[in-house]
């Protein structure tokens, strides 16, 4: 089995479904299910695990939309505004319309703005809804993520492998800080994203012995493909992608086998 745990869907109908960004960025071209789904068919994928992208902001109704098209086989991840008062709310709110986790982009605020009680309580509610939590973040958040992961016991997946500094080696301090993590049980790594932390083209050799390190520290039961879909598209290959994954870093059968599904189907698909 072989599911795709990060991607994200969009169509430009803003009458439908408006633009309201938190990160400043509105896409240009489509991404529309449909699209994706020649993808999954083209490279054998079973599953996928849709991340709300930040140009709909708080409105989480195409990603859920394209989940319920086929709910045993797609899973939804959702933003709530994580400094909001009302932010459990509506998080339990999006649960009943079928969100299967949450994401929050830690990077987008400084580290002093979340400590906040209202982040807190949004925290309390995922252990609550024993919901797992997709972090967006970059190697200086790496303390912080340890403290959550402590005093909050539910599944943090980390993505793109955290978002290392470009160029990074696995002897670096900041890198090491990450593989540090691998001692708190409750935290998985999305293999993903190489090329925001590659200095070089694809396939983005240098990248590779930075998924090896996260592999062997965390073990491939902890760790997860996404394809990041479409940006992939933009600027490599999904096939290509994949077949790195499958082919390049010496991971084992059995590696592979939770690496690309069974980790990914052990969190959201635990029934």
């Amino acid at each position: 089995m072989i599911i795709d745990s990060h991607l994200h869907l969009w169509v430009n109908d803003p009458v439908r479904y408006p633009w309201s960004p938190i990160g400043g960025y509105i896409p240009k071209t489509e991404a529309p299910l449909a699209h994706y789904l020649e993808v999954m068919d083209a490279n054998g994928v079973d599953g996928a695990v849709f991340v709300q992208p930040t140009p709909y902001g708080w409105d989480n109704s195409y990603l859920l939309e394209c989940k319920q098209s086929a709910p045993a086989k797609f899973k939804a991840v959702v933003l709530v505004d994580p400094l909001s008062d009302q932010a459990a709310e509506s998080l339990e709110r999006l649960v009943v319309d079928g969100a299967d986790g949450l994401r929050i982009n830690l990077h987008l605020q400084p580290l002093e703005k979340w400590q906040d009680s209202a982040f807190s309580q949004l925290w309390v509610r995922c252990v609550a809804l024993d919901l797992p939590v997709c972090l967006q973040l970059t190697p200086e958040h790496l303390p912080f993520v340890g403290q959550l992961a402590a005093e909050y016991p539910t599944r943090i997946i980390l993505d793109h492998l955290a978002r290392p500094k470009v160029g990074s080696v696995p002897e670096d301090d900041a890198f090491h800080a990450l593989l540090h993590l691998a001692e708190q049980p409750n935290i998985c790594v999305k293999l993903s994203g190489m090329n925001y932390y590659s200095a070089q083209s694809a396939p983005y050799r240098d990248t590779w012995q930075l998924l090896q390190a996260v592999k062997e520290s965390f073990g491939a039961e902890r760790c997860l493909w996404g394809s990041d879909f479409p940006f992939v598209e933009e600027h490599w290959s999904y096939r290509e992608n994949l077949d790195i994954i499958r082919n390049e870093l010496g991971f084992s059968d059995q590696d592979l086998d939770w690496v690309l599904g069974r980790t990914a189907k052990s969190i959201w698909w635990k029934a």
